[in-house]
C-alpha cells in the first residue's frame, strides 16, 4: 500500500519565493515605464525561465512510502531510496547540518528531515519535509522492520544477526543513546 504525504511549507519561504519570481517583472515594468524596453524584455525573460524552472523542479511536490522505496517527487525529479539502503532519518537543523552533499526537496527549515543512504560511513543526504513528519516516520518504520524510532523525530536502522545486533547497530545505539534490547 503507498501512502502519498504532502509536503510542509513555510509561509515566509514561500512569499520569499514568490517575490524573488516577481521581481524581474516588476522591475521590468518600472524599466519599461522609464522608456528602457530593451532591459525590461530580457527581465520578462528572466523572470519566465525563473518560472519554468520552478515549475520544472519543484511543483507538484510529494512524498510516497511505497512497500518498496521512500519515492520523493518535485516537479520532473523523481527520486527513489530503497528501504535497504536508508541507515537513518533524523530532524534536520539546515544552520547546524550544513553540507553540499544534501540534496534538498522541501519547502520548511524548521520541520524538516533528512534521510541518510548509502554508505555508512559517508551517506549522502536527502532533505525532505512531510506535513506530517511522525506519520511519515511510522509508515517508512511498518514496512523495514531494520528501522527502529529511538526518538522522538528518528529512525535507525538496527540489524540482527542470528538474533544478536551487529557491531553497527550496538554502535548506533550507544551513539544515539537508546539503550533498549
Amino acid at each position: 500500500m503507498t501512502v502519498v504525504f504532502r509536503p510542509k511549507i513555510d509561509r515566509w519561504l514561500a512569499v520569499l519565493l514568490a517575490g524573488c519570481f516577481l521581481l524581474p517583472w516588476g522591475l521590468a515594468g518600472w524599466l519599461s515605464y522609464r522608456d528602457e524596453r530593451e532591459v525590461a524584455l530580457v527581465l520578462v525573460l528572466v523572470g519566465g525561465l525563473d518560472l519554468f524552472l520552478a515549475r520544472a523542479l519543484l511543483w507538484p511536490m510529494h512524498y510516497e512510502v511505497t512497500p518498496e522505496a521512500i519515492v520523493v517527487r518535485a516537479g520532473l525529479v523523481r527520486l527513489r531510496v530503497p528501504y535497504g539502503r536508508i541507515q537513518r532519518i533524523v530532524a534536520h537543523h539546515p544552520l547546524r547540518d550544513f553540507s553540499l552533499r544534501a540534496l534538498s526537496l522541501g519547502l520548511s527549515l524548521r520541520e524538516a528531515l533528512r534521510i541518510e543512504y548509502g554508505r555508512m560511513r559517508r551517506p549522502n543526504w536527502l532533505v525532505i519535509a512531510p506535513e506530517d513528519a511522525d506519520a511519515f516516520l511510522e509508515a517508512v518504520a511498518r514496512h523495514d522492520p531494520a528501522l527502529h524510532r529511538t526518538g522522538p523525530r528518528e529512525l535507525v536502522r538496527i540489524e540482527k544477526e542470528n538474533g544478536h545486533e551487529t557491531a553497527g547497530a550496538v554502535h548506533a545505539r550507544r551513539l544515539f543513546g537508546d539503550d533498549r534490547t
